[in-house]
């Protein structure tokens, strides 16, 4: 039977069957001491504290707890509870930590801030709120259906790359065969039979030549490239110039700006809806859009807001960020005093307009990976079928 099917009679009643199993395998970070177990469990333990926590984990977690908490059941029973129904095991482990510090007096939404990985500053400052305002049951069911609508994009859009990805991994995977194993042998053949080698037939051989002996240089090259490249978007301009450059590509940027759009309005939503101050609400929004642009203009609307201006005509002057759609609905939201509902609606319209962005990006990205597979087999195939015509002509 699934954990939502059960009654909480049922939950705590399997607690206490689990109590003593649990004091055993109960594993607190800041109290365990690892550097006292043996070495296989330290590396077991390195590679589950690396283990990442998705967001529909996340999601299934924030959903329940809030399912106890509206049902009466403590927050610390909630947690005993949740702590045995975790499969992720560093998440169970994050988990007994919360539930280990509620039992000692720290706050939830404390004891969430020791997990930046897992929990990011949005999670604790609407839990925070949550609490300050006494509705944190409520709290934690928005967390989740945002959760889960993160999720959901995530998933969009990469299934969208799995196609492209796959055919050129493919491709590269065939040239690498090709070049490696079966163009030397067929280069040997044309040299025995003194066949006059056209240009594009020189030019594959010679490829291969340097593929099959120097194929060390690539990776050399390659990891080179990718090093100066890594430190360069590491650096405050390049990021910037990096990110800029994201925003507009062709047919990608625009997937990537509406999806960042879907993303900071839902947060918007959850944000405000907890009752965090808006200016707080900002800049966590600054701090989670993960683009520069973004970063910065948002940081101005903080700043702005602060000032006593509204956030809808902060924006009006970025459409390329925040469309005039946007900016429209934004303002009708702070007008009637529900910028947390109108912020929502306008995240669901964005997660539709992502959707289409990534149906309209997969199809135009088919016809461009159906002309590189195309030119690569026809390059292939004129280097290897024109000195056999050839060779068939001299015997002839």
């Amino acid at each position: 039977m699934d954990l939502k099917d059960k009654s909480i009679d049922e939950l705590l009643a399997q607690l206490n069957a689990k109590e003593s199993k649990i004091k055993d395998e109960k594993i607190v970070y800041g109290v365990y001491d690892a550097e006292k177990q043996p070495l296989w469990v330290r590396v077991n333990d390195f590679l589950v504290d690396r283990s990442k926590v998705n967001l529909r984990e996340k999601s299934y977690f924030f959903h329940l707890l809030g399912v106890m908490l509206d049902s009466g059941v403590p927050i610390l029973k909630s947690l005993q509870v949740l702590v045995n129904k975790v499969e992720n095991p560093h998440f169970r482990r994050v988990v007994n930590t919360l539930a280990y510090d509620v039992e000692h007096g720290r706050k939830f939404s404390d004891a969430m801030s020791k997990f930046p990985d897992v929990f990011d500053d949005a999670d604790v400052g609407v839990v925070k709120s949550g609490e300050a305002v006494g509705n944190l049951n409520q709290v934690l069911f928005k967390l989740s259906k945002q959760q889960e609508s993160l999720y959901a994009l995530y998933l969009t859009v990469k299934g969208a790359l799995v196609y492209p990805i796959t055919v050129l991994a493919a491709l590269v995977v065939a040239l690498w065969i090709v070049m490696t194993f079966v163009i030397p042998k067929l280069s040997e053949f044309f040299t025995e039979s003194g066949v006059s080698l056209p240009w594009i037939t020189l030019a594959v051989l010679a490829v291969s030549d340097f593929v099959a002996n120097y194929w060390w240089v690539l990776i050399i090259v390659f990891l080179l490239l990718f090093s100066m490249w890594s430190f360069y978007v590491n650096t405050k301009f390049g990021r910037l110039r990096w990110d800029r450059f994201k925003l507009n590509m062709p047919i990608c940027g625009e997937l990537i700006r509406k999806a960042t759009l879907s993303k900071l309005l839902r947060m918007l939503s959850v944000l405000t809806h907890s009752g965090l101050a808006i200016n707080k609400t900002l800049g966590i929004l600054s701090d989670a859009s993960g683009n520069q642009l973004y970063k910065i203009k948002l940081n101005d609307v903080r700043k702005a807001v602060e000032r006593g201006e509204k956030i809808s005509e902060s924006l009006a002057d970025t459409p390329f960020l925040f469309p005039e759609t946007v900016t429209q609905m934004l303002q009708i939201g702070e007008q009637s005093a529900s910028l947390s509902k109108t912020a929502e609606k306008v995240a669901d319209h964005y997660e539709m307009e992502v959707e289409h962005a990534v149906k309209n990006m997969t199809t135009a990205m088919e016809p461009v990976i159906i002309v590189l597979v195309g030119v690569a087999v026809a390059v292939v195939a004129l280097s290897i079928l024109g000195p056999i015509f050839s060779l068939s002509d001299i015997v002839q």
